[in-house]
C-alpha cells in the first residue's frame, strides 16, 4: 500500500472505508507519486474521486486470462473456461473491460437464454466472467467487478436417473457391436463399477491403475483429494484386456491422446439402445444407488465417490422407485400367508395347562 513502481509507471494504492483504490499516475518520480496519493485520498474522502478509466480491451485480456486458466487450473476447468469464453467473446468482443456493465451482463444472460442455452450453462459462463474480472482487479487491469452485481439464474434441480440392469445390457450390446462405439464399452463399465466422473476416467493413466492389487488411484479429483478405488473382478478383467492392446500412457486414448469427450458416440448409442433422458454423469449416480440398495454403509459410499460432504452421499441411502416397488410387492405376494397365519391364530383352541 502507498506508492510503488512497475515498469516505467508509478502507482498509488490505498484502502479507505473498506474499499481499495489503485491507479497508475504515469512515468513520474516518487515525490510526485506521493503527492498524487495525497490528492487522490483527499478526493476519495470528500466523495469527489473519479477513477481514471482503464482502456483494457476485452479481447486481449480474455486471451491472457485463458493462458492463466490453462497454467493454473485443472484441464477440465480450463477447457470449460475456453468453451465459456467462445460465447462471451461473441458478445463482448471489441469492448473495453470498463465498458462491461451489470446492465450489459443482464442482457447477455437473457440473450443466451433466448438462444436456448440452459441455466447451468449460462451460470458457468457468468462464473468464468466473474473470475476473469477478479483477476483483472488483482492485476490492476480493472476497477471493480460488474459481475458481483448480477444475480445468477436459478437452476432447475435435475432428478437422478438410474440405469436399470436391462438398460445396461442393451447399451453395452449396442456399443460392443458398433464400429465407431466399441471404445465406449470399457469406459461405461469403468464408470458403472467405480463411480468415477467422466473427466477422471478420460484422463486416467496406466500409472494409476494397479491391476495386480486391483486398485485405481484418482489424483486429479474435484475436491483436490487423492481417492483410491478398489476394482471388482469384472472391471479388472476388462482393463486387463484394454491393457493388452495398448501401448499408450492413457487408459482410454486415440493415437496416444486421451479422448476429449465421448458425446457423439454416447448419444448415438443411447438412441440406438432406446434409452431416454440419461446423461453420462448418471452412470455415477447408478454406481452410488446400486451400492446403497445393496446395503453398503453410507460412509463407504462417500469415500468411494469422493464426496467431501456426506450430505451429498445421503441421496444414495434412499431406494429408487423400482426398489420401493419391489419392497411393496413382497407384501402383495405374502398377502395369503399373512392372513393364513392370522386365521390359524384365531381358530386355534386354547388349552389350559393349569392343574386342578
Amino acid at each position: 500500500m502507498g506508492v510503488y513502481k512497475r515498469g516505467k509507471s508509478w502507482y498509488v494504492d490505498f484502502v479507505y472505508d473498506g474499499q481499495r483504490y489503485k491507479e497508475s499516475v504515469g512515468p513520474v518520480n516518487k515525490t510526485i507519486a506521493k503527492e498524487k496519493l495525497t490528492l487522490i485520498r483527499e478526493q476519495v474522502i470528500r466523495g469527489k474521486y473519479k477513477p481514471k478509466p482503464l482502456k483494457v480491451p476485452f479481447d486481449k485480456f480474455s486471451e491472457q486470462y485463458l493462458k492463466f486458466s490453462k497454467d493454473n487450473k485443472k484441464p477440465s476447468s480450463s477447457l470449460r473456461d475456453e468453451s465459456s469464453m467462445k460465447h462471451l467473446s461473441r458478445y463482448f468482443s471489441g469492448k473495453k473491460l470498463s465498458e462491461i456493465s451489470p446492465f450489459l451482463l443482464e442482457k447477455y444472460k437473457m440473450d443466451r437464454k433466448r438462444e436456448g442455452a440452459m441455466e447451468a450453462t449460462i451460470n458457468r459462463e457468468m462464473g468464468c466472467m466473474r473470475h476473469m474480472f477478479t483477476m483483472a482487479e488483482k492485476w490492476g487491469k480493472a476497477q471493480g467487478n460488474p459481475v458481483r452485481q448480477v444475480k445468477f439464474l436459478k437452476e432447475p434441480k435435475e432428478a437422478d436417473r438410474i440405469l436399470s440392469a436391462e438398460e445396461e445390457e442393451r447399451l453395452l450390446e449396442v456399443v460392443r457391436t458398433g464400429a465407431k462405439s466399441k471404445h465406449l464399452e470399457a469406459i461405461i463399465i469403468t464408470a458403472l463399477n467405480t463411480g468415477m466422473r467422466k473427466s477422471e476416467i478420460l484422463n486416467l493413466k496406466w500409472d494409476n491403475v494397479d491391476l495386480n492389487n486391483r486398485v485405481i488411484t484418482v489424483e486429479h479429483t474435484k475436491n483436490g483429494e487423492i481417492r483410491r478405488i478398489p476394482m471388482n473382478k469384472r472391471l479388472t478383467t476388462v482393463l486387463k484386456n484394454v491393457k493388452s492392446g495398448s501401448r499408450f500412457d492413457y487408459v482410454f486414448s486415440e493415437d496416444g491422446k486421451p479422448y476429449g469427450d465421448v458425446k457423439t458416440g454416447w448419444w448415438a448409442a443411447l438412441r440406438k439402445a432406446g434409452i431416454d433422458n440419461f446423461r453420462f454423469h448418471d452412470l455415477r449416480h447408478t454406481f452410488g444407488s446400486r451400492l446403497g440398495m445393496a446395503g453398503v454403509d453410507i460412509k463407504t459410499i462417500q469415500e468411494l465417490m469422493g464426496h467431501r460432504d456426506i450430505s451429498m452421499t445421503m441421496r444414495y441411502s434412499h431406494p429408487t422407485s423400482e426398489h420401493k416397488m419391489k419392497a411393496v410387492e413382497i407384501l402383495g405376494s405374502s398377502h395369503t400367508n399373512f392372513h393364513t397365519r392370522a386365521s390359524d391364530g384365531e381358530n386355534r383352541k386354547v388349552v389350559s395347562i393349569r392343574k386342578d
